[in-house]
């Protein structure tokens, strides 16, 4: 571990900590060294401001908090036959433990977040070469500096050190998972392709707390048709607030002298459409991640039980299982050596986040054994009960059974 130690416990450092290396601690709205002009509303949008804005805030957190609890299992494939490896030494890592400091739900969140707000999310693999990863070390936005595609097609990644140095690492040390891509090598960064709606969503959060700390919004404004001088305002003021102020004098009667009138102004930010131009900037953010309006508590109706559901499914459909398959080829890619590929691949269990109601699932869970698609034991599994024996049996209702020969069904996540 001397050697290993020699090369990345600087890596350990930059994966875990920014400071005045790091340009962001200039520019508060981007690089120091160029980074994100301003959007059109005046706002400086980069993708640590825009978390904020609390749309982006609970969408990030939508995505992050989805993906965390969703199992990740290496599989074996055997012939015909598909088993969980949970012998091979990177089931655990991507399972429950990908380093000495992080369980697996907050590293696959930590992804997840990087890739919704930079698009692109780094890894160490902390070991010697040409043996198995001892530990996956996340690196923070910022550190891998430039991703340079070599003559031979492969690819080098310059990473910032915590002492001010920068190394050049291989796909051999540095895993790289991207998000959507437009030229194969890096991920786009969704915040600054966004900038735009992003920085309105920002500039009306910044209007509504201005107006409401300058307090220029009286309940009541009394005319009096003449100028009057300090001590005659003074005197008028005092007097109207000892006869007409307090919830006690609330409804009493209020008598104007000497041609005085009174108003009570109404401002409506409606009137400027500001409530509509919100809620269009929320669902325009929701829809650039991804995530129904009901999910963040947002929108105008409330949904039905069954809308619910429907909108669950089409976020399961449209919004995570891309991106499980985008991380499972990834893993393939970049952690798995070419003979494991042949025999092991990964797979994020979705099934935690289609679960119907309870009567639901044993309906369907009749249904699966009656056509002998599971057995007792594997149904049990699902719901994380104890197997009995003789619950490896396909058998339908007319106790036709058919024995087993193994184990070949995928089973759910713990």
């Amino acid at each position: 571990m001397s050697f290993i130690g020699a090369i990345d416990k600087s890596m350990i450092k930059a994966a875990t900590n920014y400071g005045p290396l790091d340009d962001r601690s200039y520019y508060p709205g981007g690089s120091f060294y160029g980074g994100y002009s301003p959007a059109s509303s005046g706002i400086a949008v980069s993708s640590e401001t825009a978390m904020r804005l609390i749309t982006v805030q609970n969408c990030v957190r939508q995505r992050a908090m989805t993906i965390s609890q969703l199992p990740c299992h290496i599989m074996e494939k055997s012939g015909k036959t598909i088993t969980r490896a949970e012998d091979f030494y990177l089931y655990e890592k991507l399972h429950d433990q990908p380093n000495s400091w992080m369980t697996a739900s907050t590293f696959w969140g930590m992804l997840e977040a990087h890739i919704c707000l930079y698009g692109n999310f780094y890894v160490f693999k902390l070991g010697l070469s040409d043996r198995p990863i001892l530990e996956l070390v996340p690196l923070s936005a910022g550190v891998v500096q430039k991703v340079t595609q070599n003559e031979d097609y492969s690819i080098s990644y310059e990473v910032r050190l915590r002492n001010g140095q920068t190394g050049t690492y291989g796909q051999d040390k540095i895993w790289h998972i991207r998000g959507l891509t437009l030229n194969g090598l890096t991920g786009m960064n969704p915040i600054e392709a966004a900038r735009e709606t992003i920085g309105i969503g920002m500039a009306g959060d910044r209007f509504i707390g201005q107006y409401f700390g300058k307090g220029l919004h009286p309940s009541a404004v009394i005319k009096h048709p003449l100028s009057l001088n300090a001590t005659t305002h003074a005197n008028m003021r005092a007097a109207l607030k000892e006869k007409y102020a307090t919830l006690a004098n609330s409804f009493d009667f209020m008598l104007l002298d000497e041609n005085m009138t009174i108003e009570f102004p109404q401002i409506k930010l409606v009137d400027a459409q500001y409530l509509e131009l919100m809620k269009m900037n929320e669902a325009q953010i929701c829809g650039m991640f991804r995530v129904p309006l009901m999910l963040i508590q947002s929108g105008d109706k409330t949904p039905t039980f069954a809308s619910a559901e429907q909108f669950d499914i089409n976020y399961v459909k449209h919004g995570v299982a891309p991106d499980c398959v985008n991380y499972e080829k990834s893993i393939r890619h970049g952690l798995l050596t070419d003979p494991e590929k042949k025999k092991y691949y990964a797979k994020f269990n979705l099934n935690s986040l289609l679960r119907g109601d309870f009567k639901t699932r044993m309906e369907g869970y009749a249904i699966g054994i009656d056509k002998e698609i599971f057995n007792p034991n594997e149904i049990r599994e699902l719901e994380e009960y104890n197997s009995y024996e003789g619950g490896e049996r396909y058998a339908t209702r007319t106790s036709t059974t058919k024995e087993t020969t193994g184990n070949n069904k995928e089973g759910a996540g713990k």
